[in-house]
């Protein structure tokens, strides 16, 4: 459709919406695009929060399974290639500044420091962190599979750090991050950094279940790894979740030895809202 019929198209809606306005004596009347029903590509998605988003998706790059999630690559005409995981938007090329917030950085000084990352099987927060010449990484991400598709469809965002699992500067562990911590706290290994680039914070009314339980073994054994002036770095939920990430305030609050804790906050693109990303240190 070009701009002409755009405009013209719009204008008899506007028409529209003043007849249905004065011939019901109503305040407004308001006209809303339909949804998109039926279609090869599923353009719908929703926000933290549960409002409805639709996206500019135009392709399915990629589409595939692991033993632990669907992946999916879509192309998106504003954004870039995607990555969904179980349907969930992960990661977009368009989104530097979600792994920018995550690491804060400007803020922390990565240079000769030991770093290590839970999950961030996309590879962003791997590939930043190397440009600020940290002494050694250590990322611990189970799929396999992720990490395959996003080197290849991702590169925008990883470059090409995922093309190898191990260099002089940074190691790549395929395995289920809490056993490789438990073997960390066994051999006394501490680092400066740990990023908790996992699962988002649960949309739940109360700190129950799976995911929770999943946190809190986390949160154990991340701070048993940090040297005493570490910083545990993870993301949240949308800024407008309050109760969970109440919740999930609380849970820091109930570790021993004490922590503290900062937030900072960004507007993620692919996300299309705001999120909350957390900064905690021993108390």
């Amino acid at each position: 459709m070009g701009r002409a019929a755009c405009v013209a198209v719009f204008g008899a809606m506007r028409t529209v919406e003043l007849i249905l306005r004065q011939k019901f004596d109503s305040d407004r009347s308001k006209y809303l695009p339909p949804i998109k029903r039926g279609g090869y590509i599923d353009i719908y998605m929703t926000s933290s929060d549960e409002r409805i988003i639709e996206y500019d998706i135009d392709k399915v790059v990629y589409e595939g399974r692991s033993p632990f999630q669907k992946i999916q690559i879509m192309h998106s005409k504003t954004l870039g290639n995607m990555l969904l995981l179980d349907e969930l938007q992960n990661i977009a090329e368009s989104d530097l500044i979600y792994t920018e917030t995550l690491m804060c950085r400007g803020v922390e000084n990565y240079e000769g420091k030991e770093i290590c990352i839970l999950g961030g099987g996309d590879g962003a927060l791997l590939y930043e962190l190397l440009k600020e010449n940290p002494k050694h990484v250590v990322m611990l991400e189970i799929d396999e599979l992720v990490m395959q598709t996003c080197n290849k469809y991702l590169s925008v965002i990883c470059g090409d750090v995922l093309e190898k699992r191990k260099t002089d500067q940074y190691e790549i562990v395929v395995g289920d991050c809490v056993e490789y911590l438990k073997k960390f706290i066994a051999e006394g290994r501490k680092f400066d950094y740990v990023f908790g680039d996992l699962t988002d914070i649960p949309i739940t009314d109360v700190p129950e279940g799976e995911t929770w339980d999943f946190i809190r073994t986390i949160f154990e054994h991340s701070f048993k790894v940090l040297k005493p002036d570490g910083k545990y770095l993870t993301h949240g939920n949308g800024s407008t979740c309050k109760v969970q990430l109440r919740l999930f305030e609380e849970q820091l609050n109930l570790l021993r030895p004490k922590v503290k804790f900062t937030t900072t906050k960004a507007f993620v693109p692919s996300f299309m809202e705001e999120w909350l990303f957390y900064q905690v240190t021993f108390a």
